[in-house]
């Protein structure tokens, strides 16, 4: 659903804006982000708080009527995402290495256990690259760039280095003498 959403938000509302009011958007998006909310609310992991966001945005795009206050939904999820990793790291908890233990068909030994951990920091990078880019965007692109970059173009940047961190693991970690 994080993956729908994050798809169709930036051109929806572009195309809702068009022919309503910033009211009526804001109305709308929060009672579907609502929805949402009430669909995940039986979830223990933190996408639960992904409708959240998008509640409160709508709550101040609504009493704002600006479509600012729409427009900044992207950085905002993107910049809490940079922060999660950053703390999931520094609390030696890393998500990449939750996510690579869930996922894993098997167990990971202790050499790559810290090497997982250690490369949430370039996750954590690449997250805050595109932060960035969600910030240039917010404050002076186009409103076009906005919704290509907000809808798919960030997933480039992702799969970009996650070929990068594949390819790193495969041709340097994998073949040290110590591992």
């Amino acid at each position: 659903m994080n993956l729908l959403w994050s798809l169709l938000y930036a051109p929806l509302v572009f195309l809702a804006l068009k022919y309503f009011d910033i009211q009526v958007v804001s109305l709308v998006l929060f009672t579907l982000s609502l929805l949402w909310f009430f669909l995940l609310k039986n979830k223990k992991d933190i996408s639960a708080l992904f409708p959240v966001f998008y509640m409160v945005v709508a709550v101040i795009a609504f009493f704002s009527q600006t479509f600012l206050a729409l427009k900044i939904m992207p950085l905002v999820i993107s910049t809490f995402f940079s922060l999660f990793i950053l703390l999931s790291y520094l609390k030696g908890h890393s998500i990449i290495l939750y996510f690579a233990n869930k996922f894993s068909k098997h167990d990971i030994d202790e050499k790559e256990r810290k090497y997982i951990h250690d490369s949430t920091l370039f996750w954590f990078g690449i997250s805050l690259v595109n932060s960035l880019i969600h910030l240039s965007i917010f404050l002076g692109a186009s409103l076009y760039f906005w919704i290509y970059y907000s809808s798919f173009g960030w997933y480039f940047l992702f799969i970009f280095a996650g070929l990068l961190q594949f390819l790193h693991r495969r041709y340097v970690f994998l073949r040290r003498k110590d591992v």
